[in-house]
This record gives C-alpha cells, sequence and structure tokens, in this order.
C-alpha cells in the first residue's frame, strides 16, 4: 500500500502523536509498504517521505503546548496527493480545516481515509471546543471512511465531537527497539544512573497536569512521615514553565533530587532502566499511557501512574499500579507504609503516593508481582501487535472506497 500520515502539528518534536505515526509508519515500511507524511512546518523531520504543506503557529490547549497550521496551499496540497497517488491517508484527529481538512477535500475519490483519535478532554474548554471543532469539520469527516481511537478514552471523545464510532487500536510502542537501546547503555550507564541507593525517576514535561509537583509533595510528606527507605534519590528530567518551581520545591526537601533537563530518545531507555520507580502522576488529558510503556520495555521495575482514565485504561485497571491524582481535602489518616491491609480511602494524594513508593522499594514480592503484570503488557501493545490491526483497517477503508465507487 502507498500510505500517507496527514498531522496538522510539525515532526520536529517527538511528543505522544508524532511517536505514534513515526513508530508505526517505520513497521509498516519495514513490512514492504510505502510510507509519506503530510504534515505542518517542518524543518527537521526525522523520517523521510515528509512533505511541509502549512505554516504553523504555537497556542496552549488541553494542557498541552501544539502547533496549529494557519495557512496551506492547497495547490501544493493537490499536488503531493497527486504525485504520491496513496491508497490510505491515515488522519491524526481531532484535525484543523486550514490543513487536514484540505488534504480531505483533495483526497482522489479512489483513496481510503482513516482517522485516528488520539485526544482526551482535559477540562470543559476543552471538550467545548472539541465539539466547535467537529461542528466545523463536520463536512469533510464525511470522507472519512474508518475511524480508529488509540484507547477506550479517546474513542468517547470522537463519539462526543465527531458522533461516530471507532475502533480502538492501541498507540504501538516499539519494544525491541528500547529494548537494544538498554542493551547498547550498557549496565555500567544504567548502574551509574542508579546510583547508591533505591532509584525514583520521573519523566515528563514541567506543567501543571503532568505532575511533577504532585511527586515532590509525596516526598515531603514521607520524609515528614519517615516511610522511605534509606539512600531513596530521585530524578526528575524534561522541562517546561514549571521547572523553576519545582527546583525550588525541590531545593527544601532532605532527599536528593536531581533535574536533568531535556531527556533525549536515545537517553530515556537507559534512565528508564535505572529506576527502582519510575512514576507518572498525570492528572488527566491523556488518551493513552505511552510513557508507561516506554518505562516498561525499558526495564523499570515498578512503574507507578497517576490514576486518569487514559492511564488506567493503558495498565488495564492495575489498582496496585495506580494511585489517585486529585487533591483530596480529607486528612492524612494512612496506615503504615507497605502494609498489605492499608486502604487509600480517606487519605491524601501525597501520603498515598508516598505510601505506593515505599512498597515498590521495600516490598519485594509487591514489586516483583506488579513487574511480572507490567511486563506481559508489551505484546498487547507492540508495534508488531498493533500494525497487524491497522492493517485490517486500512484494508477495510480501501474495501469501503471500492463499494461506494461501485454505487
Amino acid at each position: 500500500m502507498r500510505i500517507a500520515f496527514v498531522f496538522d502539528d510539525t515532526l520536529d518534536v517527538l511528543d505522544g502523536v508524532q511517536q505514534h505515526i513515526i513508530i508505526l509508519g517505520r513497521e509498516l515500511a519495514r513490512r514492504g509498504h510505502h510510507v509519506e507524511y503530510l504534515v505542518g512546518q517542518s524543518e527537521h523531520s526525522p523520517v523521510p517521505g515528509t512533505h511541509s504543506l502549512a505554516r504553523n503557529m504555537m497556542v496552549s490547549f488541553n494542557g498541552n503546548r501544539m502547533r496549529i497550521p494557519v495557512s496551506a496551499n492547497r495547490a501544493d496540497i493537490r499536488r503531493v496527493l497527486r504525485e504520491g497517488d496513496y491508497d490510505i491517508l491515515d488522519v491524526q484527529s481531532p484535525y484543523s480545516p486550514m490543513l487536514s481538512g484540505k488534504v480531505l477535500a483533495a483526497a482522489a475519490p479512489s483513496t481510503g481515509v482513516v482517522a485516528t483519535y488520539h485526544i482526551a478532554a482535559a477540562g470543559r474548554m476543552a471538550h467545548c471546543c472539541g465539539k466547535l471543532l467537529g461542528t466545523i469539520n463536520r463536512h469533510s469527516h464525511r470522507r472519512v471512511d474508518e475511524v480508529v481511537a488509540v484507547s477506550p478514552v479517546a474513542a468517547e471523545y470522537a463519539r462526543d465531537t465527531a458522533h461516530v464510532s471507532s475502533t480502538v487500536i492501541a498507540n504501538p510502542v516499539d519494544v525491541q527497539r528500547l529494548v537494544r537501546s538498554r542493551e547498547t547503555a550498557g549496565a555500567e550507564r544504567i548502574a551509574k544512573l542508579h546510583g547508591n541507593g533505591p532509584h525514583v525517576v520521573f519523566i515528563g514535561r514541567f506543567v501543571s497536569r503532568k505532575g511533577a509537583r504532585i511527586l515532590l509533595d509525596a516526598l515531603r510528606w514521607g520524609e515528614h512521615h519517615g516511610v522511605f527507605p534509606a539512600g531513596m534519590h530521585v530524578t526528575l528530567g524534561g522541562k517546561g514553565p514549571l521547572l523553576a518551581e519545582c527546583q525550588a520545591q525541590a531545593a527544601t526537601l532532605r532527599t536528593p533530587v536531581e533535574f536533568t533537563g531535556f531527556v533525549g530518545e536515545d537517553d530515556k531507555p537507559a534512565l528508564l532502566a535505572s529506576a527502582d520507580a519510575a512514576v507518572f502522576p498525570s492528572t488527566g488529558g491523556e488518551s493513552f499511557g505511552i510513557v508507561l510503556l516506554e518505562a516498561i520495555a525499558a526495564g523499570s521495575r515498578v512503574v507507578l501512574a497517576g490514576d486518569n482514565p487514559g492511564y488506567r485504561s493503558t495498565l488495564l485497571n492495575d489498582d496496585d499500579a495506580l494511585f489517585p491524582v486529585i487533591r483530596s481535602d480529607r486528612a492524612n489518616r494512612t496506615n503504615h507504609a507497605g502494609d498489605p491491609q492499608s486502604s487509600d480511602r480517606n487519605t491524601s494524594r501525597e501520603a498515598v503516593l508516598a505510601r505506593r513508593i515505599t512498597r515498590a522499594l521495600v516490598d519485594e514480592p509487591w514489586a516483583e508481582a506488579i513487574h511480572a503484570r507490567q511486563s506481559a503488557l508489551l505484546q498487547r501493545y507492540d508495534v508488531t501487535t498493533v500494525a497487524d490491526q491497522v492493517e485490517t483497517v486500512y484494508a477495510k477503508a480501501i474495501a469501503d472506497r471500492a463499494t461506494a465507487s461501485a454505487e
């Protein structure tokens, strides 16, 4: 098949959707398909066959910063579509009428179109904007033959905003690449990153919804109640507008906390492999938990995740690995950390997370049981499994087109 991923944003950065289409595209190309990318303003794409078709501007939406197209030349779009002669257009959704909408309008009648939904609304405003965008795109969305959502949360968004049902196919993770990167890093480098004593790792943007401050609050609570094991130290990787505030907060703690700054894709597996507990306290706006799977594949001993719908569905409702991220005003009425009978009811999120980290570090049977369950998830989400499912949807979209043309 000749396949084009259509994406309004840039390929110059590797956020979640970019990783989805690049990882999936590489696997499809390995299988003999021809893959190209029709995207917004991109100057340093990591993949061949990239067509930069729009001028973009940066905006904040749904707790993220993204680049949206403000202009795209219709003649350029028609030329690329004509020369590409694509069998499939996979449009990353929700999409802008300024680029992807124009691509849909110019698509050849024989080309199958799949819309892949990624988003989970982080609040009422994002939800209302999604419904408005769905209304704006109602006409162009009729050109879509099949709809995919990367999680049940994304499927609910597609149903609510675009009024379409979808096939749920998870975000892909290149498990073998992560394993190879860990092996390339070598045991010596991983041991150096791990350091002496139990190691806790966070990687993410320093924005409110990613929850770095929740982790730091939990560290303060754990210090006050004396629950952490001796020698525990913490590494936070990433950048963002709250970085300085988090650094100031960490400076008041006794627990050693290191900030690495931006962590590149080549360095991420080694840092995650060094984690006894990898902690991702996102409060919401997550349609899927690809970072959780990256940590599992890289070799983090235990992955702990904020209990938002996207992360919960990715971890298949594993309550041991999930912790509350919505603040409670109730008192910190907790049992001893690591007590198998302890309940998270009536406790603050900071107390629950502190106790959960402690248990991951000191309760060997509990940690090993979680590790085994999480490792078993990898085949489900591996890119080879996901690509099989995507190819089936692509074939159905092409068949839909043939049926429509015959009628």
